[in-house]
């Protein structure tokens, strides 16, 4: 699914005015209907349920008053909320008041000083429609706004809001120091990246996107996406005389002393996404401490050290022949060579590239940029926040502030695929960008990331492309984290149990 962001989406509604000549009203008209729909499907029979519709004075509250129009005809009791004079109101707004005056239509306007009446009907009312301020939204709610978002979020009944909830910028999921706090969202046309980003995702509650006759044809420049099962489409077909060969060579340069699990569980997750054939190179000393699996773990000299040493570059160097896809990160460590060893590997080899965690940690952005052009853009880079701050010189709350932004210039300034790990993760590669839609909290627990490594690399191995494989290796990792969520408590989910649960979810419909 497109996603837009604010300026894109009224962008594109001011074009399907101007140059489709689809008219306003009949926009506003249709998103009114829609969102009743919604609401119906939702809560049910509408007849005889006590609705307030808060109406702003721009055409998000003119969506509101069609939706008051609509419930009125579904023998709903309706009261109207005002939060402008009539004469504030935008000219499409002032239109569909006036249509409900003339259906006698109960219509209050709300003032500093008569909020004791909107808070005694928010407290016998069954539901809540907030169409107050749409995707325009900027900065603070203040003052009269400030104190009608408070009362709704006390009254403790079902609230929808109409395209987004107020408060919430639709651009950044940023919220004001108070937003409304919706049990439904009914958005309008495209979903808009401020729905999908926190915190103001978790305002949203249920979101549901519904067709107001807004031409596709006019979003086709955006490449911004929510992903969905069609990523699925990509996955390399399994032909039936394959062999381990056929499905790809990976070798993972991971692991330490105190970091054995990150290398196995990468290594697993490889081959549980369907690679043929995985190499663990592990520096040597620490070899013994993996017990015997489908995983080749190759011994690497490191002095006893129980880390990769610059002793350990010609070893892994060797080991680069007749591989398809090389990772390297998980579990390093912070030895203080491992810069030179990393650089070292990565100048013998221009094939496809995961690195991760300590992987990105021991480079930096000048380094990066003397790669040619040309072998960067088949490397894909999978901070978190953390990590991808360390090389940005920015703090993690800095890059949680604006994922989107922030994973978009990091591809386009190091012409690297970026997978910038978090809630929700953002996939940044080939002039496009996939905001994950999967995925729990319960993963948020040591090793998850190594997993996703393996995974992305495992898709890379089968012969995907760069871009594909780090944005389908997302979705099917939080596809699998959701399956165990299922089966198990998401509170209890560790790493390891993602492995058995890979290839449970490499179909549209999870066995």
């Amino acid at each position: 699914m497109v996603v837009v962001t604010a300026k894109e989406m009224q962008t594109i509604d001011r074009r399907a005015i101007t140059e489709i000549g689809i008219p306003s009203l009949v926009l506003m008209e249709n998103a009114g209907v829609a969102v009743v729909g919604e609401i119906e499907r939702e809560f049910g029979d509408l007849s005889d349920k006590r609705c307030i519709i808060l109406v702003g004075k721009g055409n998000n509250g003119g969506d509101g008053l069609v939706i008051a129009r609509h419930l009125l005809n579904r023998n709903a009791k309706v009261k109207v909320f005002l939060l402008a004079e009539e004469d504030q109101l935008s000219e499409d707004c002032r239109f569909n008041l006036r249509i409900f005056k003339k259906l006698q239509g109960e219509i209050h306007v709300v003032t500093k000083a008569n909020l004791s009446k909107l808070k005694i009907n928010l407290a016998l009312t069954d539901l809540v429609i907030d169409a107050l301020v749409g995707t325009g939204f900027g900065g603070e709610i203040q003052g009269l706004l400030l104190e009608v978002v408070r009362l709704v979020n006390n009254c403790r009944k079902p609230v929808v809001a109409v395209d987004i909830p107020t408060g919430v910028n639709a651009t950044t999921g940023a919220v004001s120091s108070h937003a409304v706090k919706a049990d439904l969202t009914v958005t309008l046309a495209l979903l808009k990246s401020g729905l999908l980003l926190y915190p103001g995702r978790e305002y949203c509650g249920k979101i549901k996107l519904v067709d107001i006759g807004i031409p596709k044809s006019l979003s086709v420049n955006v490449k911004r996406y929510y992903t969905n099962d069609r990523l699925l489409d990509f996955l390399p077909p399994r032909p039936a005389w394959g062999h381990k060969g056929t499905f790809g060579r990976c070798l993972i340069i991971a692991g330490s002393r105190s970091m054995t699990g990150a290398a196995y569980l990468a290594g697993q997750a490889a081959l549980r996404v369907g690679a043929g054939l995985v190499s663990l190179a592990v520096p040597e000393s620490i070899r013994p401490q993996f017990l015997p699996s489908e995983v080749i773990t190759v011994p690497i000299p490191d002095e006893g050290s129980g880390s990769f040493k610059k002793v350990s570059i010609e070893t892994l160097q060797e080991h680069l022949d007749n591989k398809d896809v090389l990772v390297i990160g998980p579990g390093l460590g912070s030895d203080s060579e491992l810069k030179d060893v990393i650089e070292a590997v990565l100048e013998k080899w221009y094939g496809p590239l995961v690195l991760d965690a300590d992987g990105i940690n021991h480079l930096d952005l000048e380094w990066l940029k003397s790669v040619p052009e040309q072998v960067r853009r088949s490397w894909i880079l999978t901070p978190h926040p953390g990590e991808l701050g360390r090389l940005l010189d920015l703090s993690p709350a800095e890059i949680n502030q604006n994922r989107l932004e922030i994973a978009w210039n990091t591809h386009k300034e190091l012409g690297v695929n970026i997978v910038l790990k978090g809630a929700p993760t953002i996939t940044a590669g080939d002039n496009q960008v996939y905001i994950n839609s999967t995925g729990n909290s319960g993963m948020a627990t040591a090793g998850t990331g190594d997993v996703l490594t393996g995974m992305i690399s495992g898709l890379l191995a089968q012969g995907m492309n760069a871009f594909l494989a780090a944005a389908a290796g997302a979705y099917l990792h939080g596809r699998a984290g959701d399956y165990v969520g299922q089966v198990y408590s998401q509170r209890g989910i560790t790493a390891s149990d993602l492995l058995p649960a890979i290839p449970c979810v490499l179909e549209v419909e999870p066995r």
